[in-house]
């Protein structure tokens, strides 16, 4: 691969100029990267253990009072059926701790003591249901904040038995103090928002369970405690057991904790969650970094302490490595910004001065290639001060020059196939099948003799011009000029299959041509020309004849003389575009023929018939069709009896056609 001057001059520094400033960037990226990240996961440990601390402080009054709660029923130092006693009792906790919001009691035979605190207008609810010879009946008991008596209201309880609920069958079938998560349930009531109850199980001396003792606290603090971590925009963090049940968690779908069953991670819709606690089940690992879906994360765990629930609790937060990396990668491209415009203004002056010495450079090889295509007509004349530079111009400017006069003597379309090829002419030849044309003027050396001969060049000049210009247009290669005479061909020297029915193209537009050329002449008071054409179709040897010192491409062959002869046949028949029968068999569905007449070339025994080429076939057939392929087909029977010996009846189809 080549580059020029001026792009090697501004690849030499762009380089040194580039390759620094990357260098750079590159070593402050990858070591800022290194740093930040291993901050971050020393900031997702510190946050993760600092709300599994929270956790633990929010929950130690909950393990606290109910075991000193069960401790005290157990030595009946306080006892459920004094209701009053009991609900002061109770009263203590909730005062004590404003997070507590329940604290209750059942026994075995289906009483039921319990007190909570409403928030939202500030009064404590004692519900008592005990067993009574009338039947089983609920007190409901109103308190204000400060624990005076609202009112008091005794009905009778037609509900479910207390006892038969999870937080009360859990802790007989445990046999020890255990934390459930459910719906808060109000006894004959409906369910609240998720909480964590803490229950013991209180047995008399002689081990037989007399109740359970319970206390209730809302999750909805631990949320909080959740909510506040925010190591960055998209981190993730949430509160699960060791079964992936979840106790909290930031994003999650809030309806979820309304269900009777712990939400579990796989529900909350967050699959980056789910993966990396997969990967700490695995591993065990308290901090680590992982891939999902071409992403990077980090994850943090820390386990909660004195959870009685059963299995652990951990606090996790999963942050997105984006998330810390893009502050980075947004500093990375300012820096790349302004050693960008560095290097960009360094090279300013060098690409002025590489672009002074090059432009001309390239201007002359790009002319060079409009050399090799000829088109020469685009070629510019260049000026440059530098002396190496101005010699090549000149010498293009003469090279254009005389490739432009040695195209007017050969086919151009011959000079761009060489040129193509990269090869030098030489004397050979091919066979293929090509289509001919022969034209002549019609009486030219009548004309000729009294029209001076500078005029007369003047006339031919414009003629072949015209005639030129439709042989080009339609691919055709002209061969030779033969005094007033054209000969070319079509298939060669580049291939074209539809090289008949271009060459019949050719032919219909020669006579519009020349037809507009004849109305142009009369205004000018200047004799009218009649263009006589022969086409034929069929194999010839064509390529370069002559000597090593001067070639002619052209094409030899009985093909050739044939389309000669059909052309000096045209004044037999009163025709002026005569067509062989080979070209006749591939074009006749484009064009309008009329068969003329079977002929014997000198040379040949056999004959071949003639057509003359009348019109162009329109898409849809005209009357004008119609009755010319009506009086071909009688033509057609005509000449069958002529060939048969049949006179009369020829002679008298003949006569037919003729009053048509």
């Amino acid at each position: 691969m080549k580059i020029s001057i001026r792009v090697s001059i501004l690849s030499i520094l762009l380089t040194l100029l580039l390759g620094t400033s990357f260098l750079i960037a590159g070593i402050d990226y990858f070591t800022t990267n290194d740093i930040l990240i291993k901050t971050t996961k020393n900031s997702l440990h510190y946050a993760s253990g600092k709300v599994s601390e929270q956790i633990s402080s929010y929950l130690q009054p909950l393990e606290r009072n109910s075991y000193v709660g069960s401790k005290l029923i157990s030595a009946n130092v306080v006892t459920p059926e004094q209701s009053i006693n009991f609900n002061n009792f109770m009263y203590r906790i909730l005062a004590q701790d404003t997070d507590t919001s329940a604290v209750y009691w059942g026994d075995e035979t289906g009483n039921f003591y319990m007190l909570t605190y409403k928030t939202e207008d500030k009064h404590f609810i004692s519900e008592s249901i005990t067993q009574t010879p009338r039947g089983n009946q609920k007190t409901e008991i109103t308190y204000n904040e400060n624990w005076n008596l609202i009112k008091t209201r005794t009905v009778p309880y037609t509900g479910l038995n207390p006892n038969i609920y999870p937080w009360y069958q859990r802790a007989k079938f445990e046999k020890e103090p255990i934390w459930l998560i459910t719906p808060f349930t109000k006894i004959g009531g409906t369910e609240q928002p998720f909480g964590i109850t803490a229950t013991t199980p209180v047995y008399d001396e002689n081990q037989k369970l007399r109740g359970v003792f319970a206390v209730d606290i809302p999750l909805e603090k631990i949320t909080t405690f959740v909510k506040n971590i925010k190591v960055t925009e998209n981190s993730i963090a949430f509160i699960c057991d060791q079964d992936s049940n979840v106790i909290s968690a930031y994003t999650a779908n809030t309806n979820l904790m309304f269900s009777h069953k712990m939400p579990k991670l796989a529900d909350l819709n967050i699959p980056i969650a789910q993966t990396s606690f997969e990967l700490y089940k695995k591993n065990q690992q308290s901090i680590f970094s992982y891939n999902f879906k071409n992403e990077k994360y980090i994850a943090a765990y820390e386990k909660i302490p004195n959870t009685e629930g059963e299995s652990d609790w951990q606090v996790a937060i999963v942050t997105p490595v984006k998330d810390i990396t893009a502050p980075l990668e947004k500093n990375i491209l300012l820096a790349l910004f302004f050693s960008t415009l560095a290097v960009v203004l360094g090279i300013v002056l060098a690409t002025i001065f590489s672009s002074h010495i090059s432009k001309p450079i390239v201007t002359l090889a790009d002319d060079a290639e409009l050399i090799c295509q000829l088109r020469l007509m685009e070629v510019k004349n260049i000026f440059s001060r530098i002396k190496e530079i101005s010699l090549m111009a000149n010498s293009f400017s003469k090279m254009k020059n005389a490739i432009a006069s040695f195209q007017r003597y050969m086919p151009i379309a011959l000079v761009k196939n060489l040129l193509l090829t990269n090869k030098i002419a030489e004397v050979g030849g091919e066979i293929r099948e090509l289509t001919l044309l022969f034209s002549d003027i019609e009486n030219f050396t009548s004309i000729s003799e009294n029209i001076s001969a500078e005029d007369l060049m003047q006339y031919l000049s414009e003629y072949f011009q015209s005639a030129t210009r439709v042989i080009l247009q339609t691919g055709g290669t002209i061969d030779k000029y033969i005094g007033d005479g054209i000969m070319a061909f079509w298939g060669a020297p580049i291939a074209d299959k539809d090289h008949a029915l271009h060459a019949c193209q050719a032919a219909w537009q020669l006579q519009q041509a020349f037809q507009k050329l004849n109305e142009k002449w009369q205004t000018e008071n200047k004799p009218q020309l009649a263009t006589r054409i022969g086409i034929n179709t069929g194999p010839v040897v064509v390529g370069n004849v002559g000597s090593d010192d001067r070639l002619n491409y052209t094409s030899l062959g009985n093909t050739v003389n044939l389309a000669s002869r059909l052309e000096s046949l045209n004044k037999n028949y009163h025709t002026y575009i005569m067509v062989g029968e080979s070209t006749y068999n591939l074009v006749k569905d484009s064009f309008i023929f009329r068969l003329l007449d079977k002929v014997t070339v000198k040379g040949k025994k056999q004959g071949s018939y003639v057509y003359e080429l009348m019109d162009i076939k329109a898409k849809d057939e005209t009357k004008k069709e119609i009755e010319q392929q009506n009086y071909n087909q009688l033509f057609s029977i005509a000449f069958n009896k002529y060939e048969n010996g049949e006179w009369q009846a020829a002679l008298d189809l003949f006569n037919q056609l003729a009053k048509q």
